[in-house]
């Protein structure tokens, strides 16, 4: 006998579906000139997006293509550097 998921569940669960497609459209911006090299964001980011470049003081985002989206990286930058579009 197969049971059907309760409503709030399925109701959950389509939910959440709409907000993957959702951020599989989202991509990272990045502006360097407002990046002061706090590295919050390299430190956060599952992926290993970021990379420190101390010499400069910021970071870099490369392999944006692995990128999932997450904006962990995005609400621990203080300075607004980063966004999600």
């Amino acid at each position: 006998m197969t049971v059907n998921p309760e409503p709030s569940l399925m109701a959950s669960l389509l939910e959440h579906w709409e907000i993957a497609k959702t951020l599989r459209g989202l991509e990272i911006q990045f502006d360097p000139q407002k990046c002061t090299g706090v590295y919050q964001c390299y430190e956060v980011c599952p992926i290993g997006c970021w990379t420190p470049d101390r010499a400069n003081r910021t970071v870099i985002f490369h392999d944006g293509e692995k990128c999932i989206a997450c904006g962990a990286c995005v609400l621990q930058c203080p300075e607004g550097a980063i966004a999600l579009k």
